[in-house]
């Protein structure tokens, strides 16, 4: 990954800010209305919220991960990463015989949480 140009963090700054709006936007329909799945949504926007605030923090990292090994950290956040891993699997069989939009929303979050512990791991190793 290429080190980004000022048009890039800009844009990315600006999305950021987009994303903290909603966010505070969404919450006030959500605390008014009570409906759960938009606190789903919430959620949701504070992860893209947090995936460009970590992109602009490593720009001059060119996007790579530091490593400080851990053989212990490291051997927990596979061993983390591949419970998640067999459960988004298993979520997936079944939701093919069980159709279910929350089944469907927890398997993305799952499949975040799952790309989430690979980098874990990968800081450890």
């Amino acid at each position: 990954m290429t080190q980004l140009e000022q048009a890039q963090k800009n844009q990315l700054t600006a999305l950021r800010k987009e994303f903290q709006r909603l966010q505070k936007q969404l919450q006030a329909i959500h605390l008014k209305t009570g409906y759960e799945d938009l606190s789903h949504g919430v959620l949701a926007l504070e992860i893209a919220e947090h995936t460009v605030e970590e992109t602009l923090e490593h720009t001059g990292l060119g996007g790579e991960i530091q490593h400080k090994k851990n053989l212990k950290a490291h051997r927990q956040a596979k061993q983390w990463y591949k419970i998640v891993n067999r459960l988004r699997v298993q979520g997936g069989q079944f939701l093919k015989t069980h159709p279910s939009e929350d089944l469907e929303t927890a398997l993305k979050a799952l499949k975040i949480a799952e790309g989430s512990l690979e980098e874990v791991a990968e800081h450890y190793e």
